[in-house]
């Protein structure tokens, strides 16, 4: 079966070039046109590689988000550089490989056959699982900080993030409850640490977003106790 590819890319001179690399390659290409649009995308579906300009606002955070997911699950990163970037900056953000811009057809070639051992599997209709779902931080004055939710609770939610995230009070969330309904709301930061980990509380949230986050726990108890009798994982918030 052959292996799938993301490329983040606005519909530009880049475009051509990539797409008769995929085919002469055999991998089946998905698009998106910003890097915002490439995390959500990470979060709901498996891709054996991405490959997004560095020159697009958010690209740094996309590449670090696919450093958090499961190793078998990453996506092999090319980036592609125009001639005022170094190099370095790419491989320093986490990409596996660099493309250089104008894009020479021969080039991502060479590159996409040098990193075919290291795509993983058709990953055409792969959904993600467990901590693999996004959670959106709209922090007012800043760029939106997406992090993968690690648990959920009727109170509150522990999570992972690129970088230390502070301590702040009424932070705005969107979150897409895995298997379940889209959520926001507003969250308290009360915990962090230094590998990006922290934990929130819930503190502004309509009622029927409280009754569709308690719906769906109460699913997920259902579905864990009809496969092995076992009480649903709570967010702990002591301090760090």
């Amino acid at each position: 079966m052959k292996p799938n590819i993301l490329f983040v890319s606005a519909r530009s001179a880049c475009m051509p070039v990539l797409e008769e690399a995929a085919a002469l390659t055999h991998l089946v290409p998905d698009f998106c046109d910003t890097a915002h649009h490439a995390v959500e995308r990470l979060g709901r579906r498996c891709y054996s590689a991405l490959v997004l300009d560095l020159d697009h606002p958010g690209a740094r955070s996309a590449i670090e988000m696919t450093h958090l997911l499961p190793a078998a699950d990453r996506p092999v990163v090319f980036a592609m550089v125009s001639p005022r970037m170094h190099v370095a900056t790419a491989y320093e953000y986490g990409a596996n490989f660099v493309l250089y811009k104008p894009l020479q057809l021969e080039q991502v070639l060479r590159s996409i056959r040098a990193a075919r051992g290291f795509m993983p599997a058709d990953r055409r209709q792969s959904p993600r699982h467990g901590v693999s779902h996004l959670v959106h931080f709209d922090i007012p004055g800043e760029v939106c900080h997406p992090a993968l939710l690690l648990e959920v609770s009727a109170s509150g939610m522990s999570v992972q993030t690129t970088g230390e995230i502070a301590l702040k009070e009424h932070v705005p969330f969107r979150l897409q409850l895995p298997n379940g309904p889209a959520v926001k709301g507003a969250a308290e930061v009360i915990w962090t640490d230094s590998s990006g980990r922290a934990g929130l509380m819930f503190s502004k949230m309509a009622a029927q977003t409280r009754a569709h986050i308690q719906n769906w726990l109460a699913a997920q108890q259902k579905a864990r106790s009809r496969r092995k009798p076992q009480l649903l994982g709570a967010v702990s918030f002591a301090t760090v």
